[in-house]
């Protein structure tokens, strides 16, 4: 009730106060009420969804609203037209994500499963060691050849951070030496590659399942804490990410290379000196790395007065997982390059890591049909979770897995072809991953 209320306030405050429109004071004050949401569930559930939930509401309503206040200018299409396709998007996408609540499976008690993996797991050390030693060949196969398949690298790559939750629950004498070598491994990738989001993600969804093992949730004050935390982190990434690229990176992704010392330099200036994480300049660029509305504003603005809709070209990427890139020479590259050439008039290179969204896709696809699009992507994430519960009833041990299966699901800064990529092949490795371990006695 509270949440219910405060959000309420915020809508007045928005409407009345600022003057925003209807749809603007909405779009402001749903994003803050699953914000909300998600801080209450920590420690208390598998925040996952939530979490999913809340970012898609920052990156698609609340950072857009903000900007169509502050700066209007900078929005390719007016705020009533973005938010008359944005907002009940959003809301369906919201919708399907939570309709399996009311299955069986969602009324697991998350922290009675994770207990339940504890239990199976015993006093057996050795699996997460043997998960240790294959992320980090993932990891070696990553950085000697970035261009090897992912089932091959990036996937077992995050066996490592997996490592972690099966070495803590099991009490290894070894959790703490694996846990710091986890970090530098990170530490020394994100370095390497000037690539800020894995290591955020990681260690955000490493401390969500940290925190929902425990026996007793955790106080507000100490949620405070961790939010207060995970926000300061973020715009410490945010204001040395730009100024890093610039010194590391050339124009195409073969002409990164790292700068430990310049990191260090940037970091100790940035710590010596917090004022400079909270100047208007570092806020705006922070503020407009969240803007999912640029991109998906920048294509209703293209599509379809410059550029025809899609026509349903996007639910072929549901079959590009199933056909191995030796047999189809034009399988598509995963990320935003391609859609943010044809759908927007946005600036591209190789080296940027922006994308269109899958809510984005859905308009450039279908139009404003592209509202049931988005609660059928809704309803894929929100089932793929309700189906790890459940199969965790009988393999307790699998729910320790899903931040690997939803790690390329977490914002909306992505496409359906890498979502749904990301999601099966993770499935597909973990599944091959159990019964080869299980052939050598080791029990995952």
């Amino acid at each position: 009730m509270k949440r219910l209320l405060t959000t309420l306030v915020l809508f007045w405050i928005a409407y009345d106060g600022w003057e925003g429109t209807i749809l603007e004071s909405v779009a402001f004050a749903l994003p803050l009420y699953l914000f909300f949401t998600f801080v209450d569930q920590i420690s208390r559930r598998i925040a996952l969804l939530a979490c999913i939930a809340f970012v898609a509401a920052l990156e698609i309503l609340l950072v857009p609203a903000t900007t169509y206040w502050l700066l209007p200018s900078s929005m390719p299409i007016e705020s009533n037209t973005y938010f008359s396709y944005a907002l009940p998007a959003f809301s369906l996408f919201y919708l399907g994500l939570m309709a399996w609540n009311r299955t069986t499976a969602a009324h697991v008690d998350h922290q009675k499963a994770i207990q339940s993996a504890i239990d199976a797991l015993g006093d057996n050390q050795r699996a997460g060691v043997i998960l240790f030693l294959i992320g980090l060949a993932g990891f070696g196969v990553r950085t000697v050849m970035p261009g090897a398949p992912t089932f091959v690298s990036y996937i077992p790559s995050y066996c490592l951070y997996i490592s972690v939750l099966y070495n803590w629950y099991a009490r290894s004498p070894l959790r703490w030496p694996i846990v710091g070598l986890v970090g530098l491994v990170l530490g020394a990738y994100t370095v390497r590659e000037g690539m800020f989001g894995e290591l955020f993600f990681w260690l955000m969804l490493l401390t969500l399942f940290l925190m929902a093992g425990r026996t007793t949730p955790l106080s507000g004050k100490v949620k405070a804490v961790f939010v207060t935390f995970a926000f300061a982190l973020l715009l410490l990434i945010q204001s040395l990410k730009a100024e890093y690229r610039h010194n590391t990176w050339g124009y195409s992704r073969q002409e990164r290379s790292g700068d430990a010392s310049l990191m260090g330099e940037l970091i100790a200036d940035r710590l010596s000196d917090p004022a400079k994480l909270l100047t208007p300049i570092h806020f705006y660029r922070s503020f407009t790395r969240f803007n999912q509305g640029l991109m998906i504003g920048s294509a209703m603005a293209k599509v379809p007065l410059h550029e025809p809709y899609a026509n349903g070209e996007v639910l072929l990427s549901l079959m590009h997982p199933f056909v191995p890139r030796f047999l189809w020479a034009n399988k598509p590259q995963t990320g935003g390059y391609e859609n943010i050439r044809r759908f927007t008039s946005l600036p591209q290179s190789e080296n940027t890591s922006i994308n269109l969204s899958p809510l984005g896709e859905g308009y450039v696809n279908f139009g404003y049909g592209g509202i049931l699009f988005a609660l059928g992507y809704g309803l894929l994430l929100g089932y793929a979770f309700q189906l790890v519960c459940q199969v965790a009833t009988t393999r307790p041990t699998i729910i320790l897995w899903l931040p690997m299966l939803f790690i390329g699901c977490l914002t909306m800064e992505t496409d359906l072809l890498s979502t749904w990529g990301s999601l099966l092949n993770n499935t597909l490795f973990l599944m091959v991953l159990y019964w080869l371990l299980g052939r050598f006695s080791v029990r995952l």
